[in-house]
């Protein structure tokens, strides 16, 4: 996915700068879990996506394998954008 990729963006910096509290960016590839994220973590990027973009994720959708780097959330993000 190219940086210049607004979703990709807003996650990326969203979960820098308000959940991992670090200055270094995310790798694509970088596990999130790893990083520092947990349960809570991921409700609150959820909650981000639902204010930032105006779409509803159903908790049930969510699998961690998915979601667990920022590549796999944005292109989990963007199936909700594009249905919307």
């Amino acid at each position: 996915m190219s940086n210049a990729d607004p979703v990709r963006a807003a996650l990326g910096d969203h979960i820098v700068r308000e959940i991992l509290l670090r200055d270094a960016p995310l790798g694509s590839d970088e596990d999130l879990f790893d990083a520092g994220f947990d349960s809570m973590s991921l409700s609150r990027v959820l909650v981000f996506v639902e204010e930032r973009f105006g779409v509803v994720i159903p908790d049930g959708d969510v699998v961690i394998d998915e979601v667990a780097t920022l590549d796999g959330l944005t292109t989990f993000v963007r199936r909700y954008l594009e249905d919307g």
